[in-house]
């Protein structure tokens, strides 16, 4: 009998701290740094519908991703700034469902932007090769964004003549947007998904078809995922027509039918409307009396509104 009630005191002496011990399932979550704003929002939607499961956000460079999983071989999902980083991780094993049809949520797409008033008049990509422009670029082994200025200058026969013009190689996207911000820098490339931050304080320059580079971001879960039932059923929710809503407000590209090259650049005007409305609704935080409407801005009425208000408050 001692015996019995002995056990038995055990068992719930185990059970009740399983239960204290018990908590939300905790995601890891590897993602590329220009994602932030969107997952973020992703991250709050999610946790508020399933309370048992939090989201945790590893976001870096996409270049450093690869060493970081294959020394830690931990994560359960990953999306990068670029597929080459995927296919990189499914060549090592670390992914094996992603299917290159059906995982890409949302696209990147390029656009130039310099410090507010566009003090050296940039209007094209030929304009990064004059003399004493003070160039921001990416570094290509920290962040997709550098791969992407080097094949914009080679391809529009400059790469020579802007490397005289560097002035800053960034390790991650946010420096680029920071730089142009504080006027350390004339020009750069950036995703129009940071060029959206920062709309009070710079200038938004198109790029033309040819040179505007179109960024696959793909989602995926990871082999060693702790919970993968729930993983999956995140990367659904996200490839979901409401997930790639949130996407489009924080200035992605989410047409699934955007013509391309071979080399990813843009073949048509798909996504003009989108880069107009960016540009209006950096107008819009600037100016007051411009109208910022679903007519203007499109879905970046929110963020317009939210620098609106940021920039009332003197922050």
């Amino acid at each position: 009998m001692f015996i019995k009630k002995a056990l038995l005191l055990v068992l719930m002496v185990i059970g009740l701290t399983d239960a204290a011990n018990a908590g939300p399932k905790e995601m890891l979550f590897h993602a590329g740094v220009g994602q932030r704003s969107s997952l973020n929002e992703i991250k709050q939607i999610w946790e508020k519908r399933y309370p048992d499961q939090q989201v945790n956000f590893s976001y870096k460079g996409s270049g450093y991703f690869i060493a970081d999983i294959t020394r830690s071989r931990q994560g359960d999902l990953f999306m990068p700034g670029e597929e080459f980083y995927m296919l990189q991780a499914q060549e090592r094993g670390f992914v094996d469902t992603y299917n290159p049809k059906t995982d890409i949520p949302a696209y990147f797409v390029t656009v130039i932007i310099t410090p507010k008033g566009n003090p050296k008049n940039i209007t094209k990509i030929e304009d990064f090769a004059k003399p004493g422009i003070r160039i921001g670029m990416g570094n290509p082994k920290s962040c997709a964004i550098g791969i992407w200025h080097k094949k914009t200058f080679e391809k529009a026969g400059i790469w020579e003549a802007v490397q005289k013009n560097i002035v800053l190689s960034a390790k991650c996207i946010p420096e680029l947007g920071n730089a142009a911000q504080h006027k350390a820098i004339d020009a750069t490339i950036v995703w129009s998904t940071t060029a959206v931050l920062y709309l009070r304080d710079v200038e938004i320059v198109p790029i033309e078809h040819k040179y505007r580079g179109i960024i696959r971001l793909p989602v995926a879960t990871l082999n060693f995922s702790r919970y993968k039932k729930e993983a999956e059923n995140l990367k659904a929710f996200i490839l979901t027509e409401e997930g790639r809503q949130i996407f489009h407000k924080h200035a992605y590209a989410i047409d699934p039918n955007i013509p391309v090259d071979s080399q990813s650049f843009c073949l048509d005007g798909t996504t003009d409307q989108d880069i107009d409305y960016l540009v209006n609704a950096a107008r819009a935080v600037k100016d007051k009396t411009f109208p910022a409407t679903r007519e203007t801005v499109g879905d970046l009425i929110g963020e317009v509104e939210r620098q609106r208000k940021t920039l009332r408050s003197g922050s």
